[in-house]
């Protein structure tokens, strides 16, 4: 520190109570000294603490409106999420439903072609069964046409 700052500080250094006796014989109270020439300076600081507290205030109050503009927002986005995700739950449901039905068409599809197919290859076979069952039923008349009675052959 220089000599100016060192002279000024040595000033506010404590005496001792109450004080060295003056030229005339009356002991000066220097701490009521000190207190007298810091008034000024610390009224000055009183401004400067109540401006501080004012800032510190408008500070909490811009913080508290903050906080509930972000809270609003945070619900707004979480309505808007859940509307998000009842609209995708339908879409979902609505697109699974479609394809559920459009497998049941192809499984349709797929049952009536293959009934066509056992209908035609039963088509196919049944003219040679039924001329094999008429055949045999022709041979079992036949058999019992030797027997005029109707009791069969050999009787």
């Amino acid at each position: 520190m220089g000599t100016a700052a060192s002279g000024i500080l040595r000033r506010f250094r404590f005496h001792g109570v109450p004080g060295a006796p003056s030229a005339v014989g009356v002991p000066v109270d220097r701490a009521a000294e000190i207190a007298v020439e810091l008034a000024p300076v610390l009224a000055a600081l009183d401004e400067t603490q109540r401006r501080a507290g004012q800032i510190v205030a408008g500070a909490g109050a811009q913080a508290a409106r903050r906080r509930a503009g972000a809270l609003a927002e945070a619900g707004r986005l979480v309505a808007e999420a859940r509307a998000g995700a009842e609209v995708a739950r339908a879409t979902a449901l609505a697109e699974g439903l479609a394809t559920a039905e459009e497998e049941r068409l192809r499984l349709l599809d797929a049952g009536r072609a293959e009934a066509d197919r056992v209908a035609t290859a039963s088509d196919s076979n049944l003219g040679p069964l039924a001329e094999e069952v008429v055949r045999r039923a022709l041979g079992l008349v036949a058999l019992d046409g030797d027997d005029p009675d109707g009791g069969g052959p050999g009787r």
